[in-house]
């Protein structure tokens, strides 16, 4: 009896799980539609207002990395929850904005707590559903990543045809109603003291982060990207716990699709 119930607890966890990654997927997107509205209001650059979505993206990104290392070590639903209300406050101060500096903050604040749900969409399926039955859980939870792309933009353009786009802030706010759903299906397994590579992930941020500043403003920032993921690959492969293993990079097959992923993105 256990079991089944078990079992019909984690089919429902991974339902709540796919409808969570839909509106983290959905949040990343909704802002693309209104950027002209943001920079006439604000009276920015082209450059500048598209931080609004850069800085988000690129927030996530990393954070998800770091999440995923964190889980190892502290409990996934603390995690989580930390996540969704970071995500619900930073969506609160963009509500109010009144200023671009106000706006970026709030956007960065949500990418930060929303970096926890791709991480763990990605471990509910290893911890809770057996071998076989991973790879359509999988499958099941990031069907959400397809949705939330191909609703975002729709979802955006319907709300600024009727309000103002701050009221696109309280979209994400739906996530406040699987909180008791997580607190009910998560575990409470306790991580182990494993050790993070801080300065390797540090690195790695600082890389992504002056690439990306390169390309949308000054080659000197690109200059100083490379020069910090030269130093992240000599890092991780003198690391006893490297933040990435370096073996990973001789998977061809992973190379492969993630350099598709790159230029996709």
């Amino acid at each position: 009896m256990n079991q089944v119930l078990k079992k019909q607890g984690n089919e429902k966890l991974l339902i709540i799980m796919m409808l969570t990654v839909t509106l983290s997927s959905m949040s990343i997107l909704l802002f693309n539609f209104v950027l002209p509205q943001i920079s006439k209001e604000f009276q920015l650059t082209n450059s500048q207002v598209s931080w609004v979505t850069s800085a988000y993206t690129l927030l996530y990104g990393i954070g998800t990395a770091i999440y995923g290392k964190l889980a190892d070590r502290y409990k996934l639903k603390n995690l989580l929850i930390f996540g969704l209300l970071l995500f619900a406050i930073a969506s609160l101060l963009g509500f109010f904005s009144n200023s671009y500096w106000v706006l970026l903050v709030a956007r960065c604040l949500q990418a930060t707590g929303a970096a926890t749900i791709p991480a763990t969409a990605t471990l509910v399926p290893i911890r809770y559903f057996p071998l076989e039955k991973r790879g359509t859980a999988m499958g099941t939870v990031f069907i959400g990543t397809a949705l939330g792309s191909a609703l975002g933009p729709i979802v955006s353009s319907l709300v600024v045809s009727v309000v103002d786009w701050r009221w696109l802030f309280c979209i994400p706010l739906l996530l406040l109603l699987t909180l008791p759903f997580y607190l009910k299906y998560l575990g409470d397994e306790e991580g182990t003291n494993t050790s993070i590579d801080w300065l390797g992930g540090g690195l790695l941020a600082l890389s992504v982060a002056q690439i990306l500043l390169g390309v949308t403003n000054n080659a000197m920032w690109f200059i100083g990207g490379i020069v910090a993921l030269v130093l992240f690959i000599y890092r991780i492969r003198l690391a006893k716990y490297p933040f990435i293993q370096p073996e990973l990079f001789k998977n061809k097959t992973y190379i492969s699709y993630l350099i598709l992923a790159f230029f996709v993105t």
